[in-house]
């Protein structure tokens, strides 16, 4: 059980296991019925538990060039919209899934190795996956109110 001793290893794992696990569900038809869920209704929640703050860290170091494809550029129609939402979705499942993988390797490391090493995995997990997929569900929530609104105007400018 080497692999419990390495939390940083661990978390790359589960970023695996989240890429491997998001393909493999995005050929489901249940897929397109995970980009209609929040864990929070409104902005307040989020901004509470600190996703602004964390997305300042992540504009602020090397990890902004990671999802490249979640950027908009001078083009901004409804499609290209659509484009980003759906990376969006991507990027929130397959964290989602390393979340729940890597919580299954904290318990085993509580189990085996301890408390503190315990501590570390859930730290790492926590950084990782579950505060990444927390800033995609307020950036999803932004992007529909977007999204919605253009709609919107296209339909009474028609």
């Amino acid at each position: 059980m080497n692999l419990l001793g390495n939390p940083v290893a661990v978390m790359f794992l589960s970023f695996l296991l989240g890429m491997l696990g998001n393909a493999l569900l995005r050929r489901l038809a249940i897929y397109k019925g995970f980009g209609d869920r929040y864990l929070f209704t409104g902005a307040k929640p989020y901004e509470n538990l600190g996703v602004l703050w964390y997305r300042r860290f992540l504009l602020a170091t090397p990890f902004k060039w990671f999802n490249t494809s979640i950027r908009f550029s001078a083009n901004r129609s409804l499609e290209k919209f659509d484009v980003v939402l759906g990376h969006m979705i991507d990027a929130e499942v397959a964290h989602w899934i390393g979340f729940a993988g890597m919580l299954v390797f904290s318990i085993a490391a509580f189990w085996y190795r301890g408390f503190e090493m315990a501590s570390a995995h859930l730290i790492l997990n926590l950084l990782g996956n579950l505060y990444p997929c927390l800033l995609q569900q307020y950036n999803r929530q932004r992007l529909n109110r977007v999204i919605n609104s253009v709609k919107r105007r296209n339909d009474n400018s028609a």
